[in-house]
């Protein structure tokens, strides 16, 4: 029966082409009147025509959620032997009314055969909520067919990796849609509650859409966001819920509208309609448990997996002479709030601040990175030195104890070097203290030759006196105003690193320099990105952790230099990267990096001149 009910459509169809008749362009637009002001509403134009082009218009006073989704429909009526044919072509905009008046939504356009159509303009006005004359409005809508239900059809949850951890102990928190039906935007998404928890984003892309079977239920997937929790107390610790409205597709149901209705799709049409939901995902609880006893001394509540190494680049050397120690820490964990307790130096040796440097990256397994700490070290004088060992020490919770990390004992050995003139003292026994009392009870014997002065001649009241007594306020004041003014130039850390910059650069070179003759590759190639990074981070005042190539060339675009250097400096840096680990790289290669990396200082020291 259906097979024949279908060809007698067909014959019909034939045999009424030549009476077909076409009907003029109808261009509306369809929208609410009265919105209430927050609310999210639909505004759709419809056209019985097919269309070449349409310009949708500008909403000014209005929140664009989405759109123009496009819809088209066809149908054919057959009326005494005359057969008419109509088109429907709906474009649809999602809106959200964000402030109370009376708006206008300007007229939009299209082009059908060549020629131009425009629809009406819209008026809506937006109230307040719970305006009575809303409510009065908006009751029809008990009228209405009950909107879709999402129960167990489309609904959002977060899952964590484990519900039961150690204080400080990563937790994986991933936050994911379901849905049966299509899902075509999501929208309004609001962040949970993380009270107790230390934070740190993992990188998704953008969103995708995938299958998971859940419960033995297929469902169509959007992974939302992904985040590693450290907990930072003990106890019950609740992940909050976070909420998002989804707009869907669902299959919609109507009777048929004529006979030719009935004759195609029998009595019932089905067809898509968009649904928007409000979504809120349940309250997710961890119990967090506190680290067992038996902690080590210096132990700061580090949690994770890590191995360290410790290295100076010299054991041998003159005194006033200089030498780097090199501490690097790698592991899994919160590497961020790692800490290395200050090792015992001898008094003899200067130490300047460390330079501390950090590279962590964020994924489903957890944080992970390196976090390395340079020591400048001048010693003295000279001597046999012990550097004991340093270590630190962090929970494991994989095995469930502690564990201690510690480096080898570093002996460093020092010569007399010449700035040293100690007459007959063994000053590897005379620390800085001491220094200061040698030749102070008993004065030298003063030698050479001395102007003699004549008896009776008085230089009390002379014309130099009194110049002396005249001048002299004038330079203590001028004294004064010069060390205020230098004083407050070495408080400025930033200026003094801008001073200093190019001078630490190039002395950096010599050492950069001296690898290159000794044709060592790996030392050469990273005491070149040291020079480089450090000066871009001292002459433009880039905080270490903010170091980058994207942030090196933002500060020196703002400082207008030459974006012919910037790039070439950024050239110079990825070459560094490239060669440490390039199978064959030749001293001509490390010799033309040396030559761009010196004169690349200057270039940019001239731009900013």
């Amino acid at each position: 029966m259906r097979l024949k009910r279908y060809i007698l459509i067909g014959l019909m169809l034939i045999a009424a082409l030549p009476t077909m008749v076409a009907q003029g362009v109808k261009f509306t637009v369809q929208a609410p009147n009265m919105v209430e002001q927050g609310g999210q509403f639909r505004v759709t134009y419809r056209v019985n025509s097919d269309v070449d082009d349409f310009r949708g218009p500008e909403f000014v006073n209005f929140e664009l959620m989405g759109g123009p989704s496009q819809g088209s429909s066809y149908s054919t009526q057959i009326i005494n032997g005359r057969a008419s044919r109509s088109v429907e072509r709906t474009f649809t905009y999602y809106l959200r009314a964000t402030k109370e008046g009376t708006f206008t939504i300007p007229k939009a356009g299209i082009t059908v055969d060549g020629k131009d159509y425009t629809s009406s303009a819209w008026t809506i006005k937006v109230v307040k909520t719970n305006d009575p004359a809303y409510q009065q409005a908006s009751a029809k809508a008990t009228a209405q067919p009950q909107k879709f239900k999402p129960d167990g059809r489309v609904f959002v949850r977060s899952f964590v990796s484990k519900r039961n951890a150690y204080i400080g102990e990563p937790i994986i928190l991933v936050q994911k849609l379901y849905s049966k039906e299509r899902i075509t935007n999501i929208t309004d998404f609001e962040e949970p509650s993380y009270n107790g928890f230390w934070k740190e984003s993992i990188d998704i892309g953008d969103l995708q859409l995938t299958k998971e079977t859940l419960n033995g239920e297929t469902y169509n997937v959007v992974v939302l966001k992904k985040y590693i929790l450290f907990p930072q107390k003990i106890g019950k610790l609740e992940v909050g819920s976070f909420t998002l409205e989804a707009v869907i597709q669902i299959i919609k149901s109507r009777a048929a509208r004529d006979q030719m209705e009935q004759m195609m799709y029998g009595n019932t049409v089905r067809y898509y309609a968009n649904e928007t939901l409000k979504l809120k995902s349940p309250v997710i609880t961890t119990t967090i448990k506190a680290l067992p006893a038996g902690k080590p001394a210096g132990f700061n509540g580090l949690v994770g997996d890590f191995t360290m190494e410790a290295s100076v680049d010299k054991d041998e050397l003159q005194a006033n002479d200089a030498f780097n120690l090199r501490i690097r820490i790698k592991g899994k964990g919160n590497i961020s709030l790692l800490e290395i307790p200050k090792p015992n130096f001898p008094p003899d040796f200067e130490v300047y601040d460390p330079k501390v440097s950090q590279k962590s990256s964020s994924d489903a397994s957890g944080m992970s990175g390196t976090k390395t700490y340079e020591y400048l070290i001048i010693p003295r004088n000279e001597g046999d030195y012990i550097i004991p060992p340093i270590g630190f020490s962090f929970f494991n919770p994989r095995t469930g104890h502690y564990k201690t990390l510690r480096s080898d004992t570093f002996h460093i050995k020092v010569g007399r070097g010449s700035a040293q003139a100690f007459t007959n003292v063994n000053s590897s026994s005379v620390n800085r203290d001491e220094i200061k009392y040698l030749g102070k009870d008993i004065h030298y014997i003063k030698t050479g030759e001395y102007e003699l002065q004549q008896i009776g001649e008085r230089k009390f009241n002379s014309l130099a006196h009194l110049l002396y007594l005249l001048l002299s306020p004038i330079f203590a004041l001028a004294i004064i105003i010069l060390y205020k003014k230098n004083s407050k130039k070495r408080a400025n850390v930033g200026l003094m690193r801008n001073k200093k910059a190019t001078k630490v650069a190039r002395k950096r070179l010599k050492n950069a320099k001296q690898l290159l003759s000794a044709n060592d590759k790996q030392g050469f190639y990273e005491e070149i990105s040291k020079v480089l990074w450090g000066y871009l981070s001292d002459k433009f005042n880039i905080s270490l952790s903010e170091l980058s190539m994207d942030t090196a060339r933002e500060r020196l675009s703002e400082k207008q230099v030459d974006p012919v250097i910037i790039e070439e400096i950024i050239s110079i840096l990825n070459s560094c990267e490239y060669a440490r680990y390039a199978p064959n790289t030749g001293s001509d290669g490390m010799q033309k990096i040396y030559e761009q990396a010196l004169n690349i200082i200057s270039k940019i020291e001239k731009s900013l001149k």
